[in-house]
């Protein structure tokens, strides 16, 4: 929608971007702290997923009850875990550009699920590695590579939705006149 030349458009386009971004920035700031119910839904998904494969995991609201061999873990998911940050940072960015086409940002919103997926695997393979190691591993997991893959995750997302939509930079070949 962002026409150089027409005024009131720009004026609109500037006008939605900005208001589904202070949607975004509206729900960290009312939600807080608990940023309901993105928790529970995670909760219920890393349950379901750790289960599939052969986890016992009971989910109780925002909590996780793992069961070790020998000992039960209970594992808390906070809003910063559930991926709100990632949610909030890409719908942001892919907001905030102006030269994309509404067609193209809706498109960037079906990554959300994938996102939401890839951080579900995040969460479960920090449990499965605690499960089959120490409760230990999984906090240093949780800490260092869980962290990098779930940054890596939401960067690749968006790069293969520029890629998709043909809105990525490319190079122009300059030929410098003498």
């Amino acid at each position: 929608m962002y026409v150089k030349n027409n005024k009131m458009g720009h004026k609109v386009d500037i006008a939605i971007r900005a208001s589904l971004i202070l949607l975004v920035v509206a729900y960290l700031i009312i939600g807080f702290p608990s940023y309901e119910p993105l928790p529970k839904i995670t909760s219920k998904a890393d349950a379901f997923f750790l289960n599939t494969i052969g986890v016992h995991t009971i989910h109780e609201g925002r909590f996780l009850v793992v069961s070790f061999p020998g000992v039960n873990r209970i594992y808390e998911l906070s809003s910063e875990c559930c991926g709100l940050i990632l949610f909030a940072m890409f719908v942001i960015a892919v907001f905030l550009v102006p030269k994309y086409s509404y067609k193209h940002r809706c498109i960037a919103l079906l990554f959300l699920p994938l996102i939401f997926f890839g951080n579900i695997f995040r969460i479960a393979l920090g449990i499965f590695i605690g499960y089959h190691f120490s409760a230990d591993s999984s906090v240093f997991f949780h800490d260092t590579f869980g962290q990098m893959f779930i940054f890596i995750w939401v960067i690749a997302c968006f790069l293969i939705w520029l890629k998709i939509t043909k809105n990525f930079p490319s190079e122009e070949k300059v030929v410098m006149k003498l």
